[in-house]
């Protein structure tokens, strides 16, 4: 299973050893996990290896979070249906464009003005509560280190 996964991806000689890496933990973790819960064997395993690269693919590129990437691969195990497909139909895939991050950011920091104050004063843990709001605002769909970055910067240009 793993050699057909790593043969269905097409990647360059140094991008296969972490790609190699990221399917044997996804093998040895989750898929182990699952077929352990349901008694299955590895032969009976609907995740077509094409569904495998694509989900590492999302992962990597930040369209999913590493727990929506669980949820999703779950659902993959139990269905056989491709990632983006699921991702989709479940409202997973993760938030990383600046303009849509950027207005829940606007919104949080209007609705939370003494956080952002105790920020502007030099507190700098506020900035969690800010960035939870912002998670919150998008149902947990922001990516967070976008969130984080775009906070920060809105934040210090207040200042």
């Amino acid at each position: 299973y793993f050699e057909s996964i790593i043969e269905a991806k097409k990647a360059p000689a140094d991008q296969q050893k972490k790609f190699a890496k990221s399917i044997s933990n996804w093998i040895l973790v989750e898929l182990a996990r699952l077929l352990n819960q349901t008694g299955d064997e590895i032969q009976s395993v609907k995740v077509e290896p094409s569904h495998m690269v694509e989900l590492i693919d999302m992962v990597d590129s930040g369209q999913l979070s590493s727990s929506m990437a669980k949820t999703v691969f779950e659902e993959m195990f139990n269905t056989g249906q491709a990632p983006g497909y699921i991702a989709k139909e479940k409202g997973l895939v993760q938030i990383s464009d600046h303009g849509a991050i950027n207005e829940a950011i606007n919104e949080a920091i209007s609705g939370n003005p003494d956080p952002v104050a105790e920020y502007l004063g030099g507190k700098e843990q506020a900035i969690r509560f800010l960035v939870g709001q912002v998670m919150k605002i998008t149902r947990g769909n922001a990516n967070p280190q976008v969130a984080n970055e775009l906070l920060k910067e809105k934040l210090e240009s207040l200042k």
